[in-house]
């Protein structure tokens, strides 16, 4: 072997391990963009997996709230007309089609009452034995005085179902409790996670609820993924047996792929080959400049290999460019800078044009003051670091701030790669609020009644205790007030429920314009009734506002034909309390509703103010 030739050999060891090396860093790059897509996969079906699991609870805890609501007036009256109770449960059966029946259970544990009774007739007989799979549990609900969730069992109504206990109980001659039977809601299984599934894309996923492991109800799709399934466990009071899982579909994971790690394990294997292929002609030129310089009788050969040489060249710039180019055409931006010098290699058009910069400006700003374009890009690039290092997820939510000044959130997923004793930095980012905006659009919407417009019981239990505890730091007095639409049965059954529904609208507004206080709020309480916070404010204030509602109401004129009246009209049961003085929230919201009764009971349309002496 020539000796010239033999001196070629360790520059042809160093191309082909440059290319290996350059090759590994493609496949890893496009592995991660992978892993990274994945993941995002991933996260959405968790997120609708805990989205409906959530509206699941959300949905029972409601109908416990009213249920325990119902007991609350059977408790403090001794045991309420049937007439009465007929109408409660209407209401709950009316606004939630989970259900299969509300029942009263005497206290000799046989089926008194039983609401609907069509469709239920199999349960107009029913006792509760100690052979039944629920009478432990009821026995528990009964000793504990609380509410409990059975597991699910067959109903005699058929299929399977579920109960909520709630234990009953009257005053005897000496102002004792006495046990007096079980307030129960049945749930059947079909029809809870069928009302549940309205709000799922039935394309999209496969669901299930799980009991103890079991699923014991399904809502199959053919080219579900078990690979990519989401399990989510239910928290129904006391009840942890439950769980909800979501398998995705193929065509919902193929509308979340997106072709670009392909795209850009292409670009990375081409540009490679080209770079290792632009070296070893360079090599090859020096080669044959050396033959050039020692035989003249090859310079013509020579002239036209180099003008081949060259035209190769030009091809591989062209095919080059074109690649770049196809990076462009992605919605994510995708950008390979030097985190020391902050040079850009490359960024596609994505990267800097929906912030409104030209690609210039993009990189002198990112070169000079890179925490203009990136607020706190130091500590940023050292989590990146970090999360590397710990082998920790590097995909990071940020803000972006564009050209006008105003912010853009950015998800951003980066990796820090060592090649040839220089560090860069990989990168995509995508604009994601649309997605925040979405969960934030979630969280207001799980806080609000969607007839009225106005807080849920939710929101204001939650609200309730937190002024309590603030104004308890201060001193300052707390009102409730609780508002009643007057005959609104028979106004639903006179005019029909789309009249009612419009007539809730309507009071729901007037509510909210009384409001002219910064932490006052209006609230559903459930069904025709409303409750009203007033913080800092005491007797005169909560008069005030009860009266201005009272006009307002008397200003919208709608008609009720079942009322003595005329015309819809609200009671109200007025409480002032002093969080200071020892008391607790729930006082405050029973002593409204006594109020409220005998504002009932009064004769109706008027306001009535809980004291002391008023029991």
């Amino acid at each position: 072997m020539p000796p010239r030739s033999q001196s070629l050999w360790p520059a042809r060891l160093a191309l082909a391990a440059l290319l290996l090396a350059l090759c590994l860093a493609s496949l890893w790059l496009w592995r991660q963009m992978l892993v990274a897509q994945q993941e995002r996969i991933a996260e959405r079906v968790g997120y609708q997996a805990r989205s409906l699991a959530r509206q699941l609870e959300s949905s029972l805890i409601d109908q416990v709230d009213g249920l325990r609501r119902i007991a609350q007036q059977w408790n403090h009256r001794g045991r309420i007309p049937q007439d009465e109770w007929i109408l409660d449960s209407q209401s709950s059966l009316t606004h939630f089609k989970g259900y299969q029946a509300i029942q009263w259970l005497g206290a000799d544990l046989r089926m008194r009452w039983i609401e609907p009774p069509q469709g239920n007739e199999a349960a107009q007989h029913f006792r509760l034995t100690p052979a039944h799979p629920n009478f432990d549990l009821a026995m528990q609900a009964k000793g504990a005085g609380e509410p409990r969730f059975s597991n699910s069992f067959a109903l005699v109504q058929g299929g399977r179902g579920l109960i909520l206990y709630t234990p009953l109980y009257i005053r005897d001659e000496r102002g004792e409790p006495v046990f007096d039977g079980f307030l129960q809601g049945v749930f059947r299984v079909e029809k809870l996670m069928d009302e549940l599934l309205t709000h799922l894309d039935s394309g999209d996923f496969s669901a299930y609820l799980l009991e103890a492991g079991r699923p014991i109800y399904a809502h199959e799709q053919a080219d579900a993924l078990d690979t990519l399934q989401q399990e989510v466990p239910l928290l129904l009071l006391n009840n942890q047996n439950f769980a909800l899982r979501l398998k995705p579909s193929e065509q919902l994971v193929r509308q979340l792929t997106t072709p670009l790690p392909e795209v850009v394990l292409g670009a990375s294997l081409t540009i490679s080959l080209l770079l290792v292929a632009a070296l070893a002609l360079a090599l090859e030129n020096a080669r044959r400049a050396g033959a050039l310089q020692a035989s003249n009788q090859r310079l013509n050969e020579q002239i036209s290999q180099r003008q081949e040489v060259e035209q190769v060249l030009r091809e591989s710039r062209e095919r080059l460019q074109l690649v770049l180019d196809l990076t462009d055409s992605s919605r994510d931006g995708l950008f390979i800078i030097d985190p020391c010098s902050r040079d850009i290699l490359h960024m596609n058009q994505a990267t800097y044009s929906s912030l409104g910069y030209s690609a210039e400006a993009f990189g002198e700003l990112l070169k000079h003051d890179p925490e203009q374009l990136l607020p706190g890009y130091g500590n940023w690039l050292e989590g990146v670091r970090q999360a590397q290092q710990d082998h920790l997820s590097t995909i990071f939510q940020r803000q972006m701030r564009r050209r006008d000044g105003s912010y853009q959130a950015a998800e951003i997923s980066a990796q820090l790669v060592q090649l040839n004793g220089r560090e860069y930095l990989i990168g995509v980012s995508r604009d994601n609020n649309e997605r925040l905006r979405l969960e934030a659009q979630l969280q207001r919407l799980s806080q609000q009644d969607g007839l009225t417009g106005l807080y849920n019981r939710r929101f204001f239990d939650s609200q309730l205790a937190s002024e309590w505890r603030r104004l308890r730091r201060q001193g300052a007095p707390l009102t409730l007030l609780m508002l009643d639409i007057d005959y609104f049965k028979a106004y639903n059954d006179r005019l029909g429920h789309l009249a009612g529904d419009d007539a809730l609208r309507q009071v729901g507004e007037v509510l909210q314009g009384c409001l002219q206080r910064e932490g006052d709020i209006a609230c559903r309480y459930g069904g025709e009734e409303f409750a009203i916070i007033l913080v800092d404010t005491g007797l005169e204030g909560g008069m005030h506002v009860a009266d201005q509602v009272h006009r307002m109401i008397d200003h919208l004129d709608i008609a009720h034909p079942a009322s003595p009246l005329g015309c819809l009209t609200l009671s109200i049961g007025l409480a002032v309390a002093e969080p200071g003085s020892g008391e607790q929230p729930d006082s405050l919201v029973a002593h409204s509703d006594r109020a409220l009764y005998r504002a009932k009971h009064e004769g109706r349309n008027r306001t009535c103010v809980w004291h002391d002496e008023v029991r």
